[in-house]
């Protein structure tokens, strides 16, 4: 049987082609859009690529400037050793004082923390810390707390309270949560400080009358701890824990527990500075006039009314 001509088929679909023009893409659909890339799908969520993640403008100024931020503490760091080497260096200590004593930037508070912590020259000390209280920022504020209560030269502790004389309400809850802890040292220096801090304002400041602050200081006048005897380290070896629950003496043959009570000398003697009373050691007689100091004399606080 013959083979059938493929030609006119060929000629067939060519000239359908011809006729029907160039080929085109299909047009989209109507209301479609065309896929978006995942960059311009968070450009559109307010992200940008950033160090290896999206980020929004927000975060990218707070990576930045914290970036600043240890850049500048690092070179605060470095600004002060070298200026302090300056002040043993003949003819340049006047200068060195001044430049130490003239720093307002926040981001040298760590440095100036650091330096007044292992400084042995009072004359240094002093000037760092006149920097920290010009600076006035919740950092500084916290360093100046601290030394307050923790450095071991008493004038240098003075000196700190009477930077912080002038920022009186910020400093205080650094003090009054130190009258919290364990330690009666920290206790009655936070205390002292109390002390000098309310001394500096006006008697009728808001601060005189704080409650919370009062409040704290009479539950900080005793301190109660936990001694145990016989707990280890060879016959007769004590050791004493802090505890704010009732103590008692354990019975057998375990180590023996008994409570012991430390009065706290500087928190009574700010307590009666600042309130104008005294209740000496009578915790109860504190709290029961607090309580009832600022009640009408015409009320009978026994019935309520």
């Amino acid at each position: 049987m013959p083979t059938a001509d493929p030609r006119p088929r060929t000629l067939c679909v060519a000239l359908c082609l011809a006729l029907a023009g160039p080929v085109r893409d299909t047009p989209a659909q109507p209301g479609s859009a065309p896929a978006k890339t995942q960059q311009e799908a968070m450009a559109e969520r307010g992200y940008v690529r950033y160090r290896g993640a999206w980020r929004t403008a927000q975060e990218i100024e707070l990576v930045e400037r914290a970036e600043r931020d240890r850049l500048a503490r690092t070179e605060w760091k470095t600004r002060l050793e070298r200026l302090r080497r300056q002040f043993d260096q003949p003819g340049r200590s006047d200068e060195a004082a001044e430049s130490l004593a003239e720093i307002a930037d926040p981001s040298a508070v760590p440095a100036l923390a650091t330096l007044v912590a292992n400084e042995r020259e009072p004359r240094v000390r002093s000037l760092a810390m006149q920097s920290l209280g010009r600076i006035r920022s919740a950092e500084a504020t916290t360093a100046l707390v601290g030394i307050a209560i923790d450095h071991a030269d008493p004038e240098t502790r003075l000196a700190a309270v009477e930077q912080l004389s002038g920022t009186a309400p910020a400093a205080v809850p650094g003090f009054t949560a130190a009258l919290g802890g364990p330690d009666n040292t920290r206790i009655n220096r936070a205390a002292e400080a109390l002390g000098h801090l309310l001394a500096a304002v006006p008697a009728d400041a808001p601060l005189r009358r704080d409650d919370a602050v009062l409040g704290r200081l009479v539950a900080a006048l005793e301190t109660e701890h936990m001694t145990v005897a016989g707990a280890g380290g060879g016959e007769g070896a004590m050791s004493v824990t802090f505890t704010p629950s009732g103590g008692g003496l354990s019975l057998g043959g375990g180590p023996r527990r008994a409570r012991t009570i430390v009065k706290n000398e500087e928190v009574l003697a700010t307590l009666a500075a600042a309130t104008g009373v005294n209740f000496e050691w009578d915790v109860a007689a504190w709290r029961a006039w607090l309580a009832t100091r600022d009640a009408p004399a015409d009320i009978d606080l026994r019935r309520g009314r």
